[in-house]
């Protein structure tokens, strides 16, 4: 585990710097594709910067009134970020309503924003999702390979652990699966992605991420289980569903259409401008 990294005589806690590090890593993503679906990327930068600093501000602002009494005794302490001292949902409403805002003051058309977020958000999620394997946030099911697969998991991070028999087991690297995958569809879509309908070039990102999550989070230990089946691969699986529902749907939509007009009609729609 490293939970902080050194930097000459600086110890640098890494869950903090990562997260800065994804943040910035998924504004270029989010930017680079906002290039292709013809964005101001200036405005991009500033709707990311907007957001990440009202998320932060409301998802420290909800931790404090959770404990209120702590705070109401030490005040300062709110200047004192740490980790666990953010809620999550909080803030992501809280970076979500400022940047919609801030979408309809600059007169910006939030689809296909949406459409580059999608992408900006795997981006430093796999940043994120290495951060998680260095600090052991997540940690892999412990198995007793052979030597080829014992070498392969080694090669790839996983973490070797002595067991109470006195032998050996290596755990599945669950984080770096995750981070691999999310930045394999990031690159994959962003190369060969149809980008002349960008909407369903999202939906299948996310598709491909539901199923990247329902896949390696079979390999995660230590999560809160419905029944004898983990609760994010069942959520994984409702979110593949319902993707693959839309896909299919749009698939049918557009058909329909071309056999009425004989070919695709122009409008955006649902699949945001092209």
């Amino acid at each position: 585990m490293y939970p902080s990294l050194p930097l000459g005589p600086l110890s640098l806690p890494t869950a903090q710097i990562l997260a800065i590090v994804a943040a910035w890593f998924g504004l270029s993503f989010m930017a680079q594709v906002g290039r292709r679906l013809r964005l101001d990327t200036d405005m991009i930068w500033n709707l990311g910067t907007i957001g990440l600093a009202a998320g932060v501000i409301v998802a420290r602002l909800a931790h404090a009134v959770q404990f209120w009494d702590v705070y109401r005794a030490e005040p300062l302490l709110l200047a004192s970020i740490r980790p666990g001292g953010l809620l999550l949902w909080p803030g992501v409403v809280g970076a979500a309503v400022a940047g919609y805002l801030f979408l309809i003051r600059v007169g910006a058309d939030p689809r296909p924003v949406g459409v580059a977020a999608v992408f900006g958000l795997l981006a430093g999620g796999a940043v994120l999702e290495v951060s998680n394997f260095l600090t052991g946030a997540v940690v892999g099911t412990a198995v007793e390979p052979g030597e080829a697969l014992w070498r392969t998991l080694a090669l790839f991070g996983g973490q070797t652990d002595l067991a109470s028999s006195g032998g050996s087991f290596v755990r599945h690297p669950v984080a770096l699966y995750r981070a691999t995958g999310m930045m394999a569809v990031v690159g994959g879509f962003l190369l060969w992605g149809s980008w002349d309908r960008p909407f369903r070039v999202a939906v299948q990102a996310a598709l491909a991420y539901a199923l990247l999550r329902l896949g390696a989070d079979g390999f995660a230990s230590d999560m809160r289980l419905l029944g004898s089946v983990r609760v994010t691969q069942v959520a994984a699986l409702a979110a593949a569903l319902g993707a693959a529902a839309i896909l299919a749907r749009n698939a049918g939509n557009t058909v329909h259409g071309q056999a009425s007009s004989g070919q695709e009609g122009p409008g955006i729609s649902s699949e945001g401008p092209a």
